[in-house]
């Protein structure tokens, strides 16, 4: 009995019993899972496709936009329900979203778009803004699904549209 009783302590101990026990993906393993992901999250985001974006999110993710704070408020979304609101809901005025790229970089679980989005937001009262601002997107990956999605928008061009067209210009 003894004997089988250090035989099994012996085994328990050699066998892994978490996830966290096992090793830990290469930077290139790790680069190869998000990238896949980012891309098709990103692609979702910025056509508005939000059932895509959606499945691609986790439960416990997070969207933050701390380049927006002096224009349009705190921009912060904390899990999959109030991301999904702010874009299906928060969103609605936009009139259209195209992001041309410059840049991709996918380093382990962190995937960074930069290049310029061209968009329209309707103010109401019939008044339509076009810009075309410069953007930054990033996006942590973990099991799969992105867990943090920030934006990083130079609003200067935005604003100056806002005004010519408050002006009638």
């Amino acid at each position: 009995m003894r004997a089988t009783l250090i035989l099994a302590a012996a085994l328990a101990h050699a066998i892994p019993v978490s996830a966290q026990d096992a090793p830990a993906p290469s930077y290139a393993e790790a680069s190869a899972a998000t990238a896949p992901v980012a891309e098709a999250y990103v692609t979702a985001y910025t056509t508005r496709d939000w059932d895509t974006l959606e499945a691609h999110l986790a439960e416990d993710a997070s969207f933050e936009d701390p380049t927006a704070t002096l224009v349009f408020g705190g921009i912060r979304s904390d899990g999959r329900a109030a991301m999904m609101e702010r874009f299906r809901v928060g969103y609605a005025s936009l009139t259209h979203m195209e992001f041309e790229r410059s840049r991709t970089i996918v380093a382990g679980d962190v995937a960074v778009y930069e290049g310029a989005l061209a968009w329209g937001l309707d103010l109401g009262n019939g008044t339509l803004v076009e810009s075309v601002t410069p953007m930054v997107i990033v996006v942590t990956v973990k099991d799969g699904k992105v867990v943090t999605h920030r934006d990083y928008v130079d609003y200067a061009p935005f604003l100056k549209a806002v005004r010519e067209a408050r002006a009638g210009g």
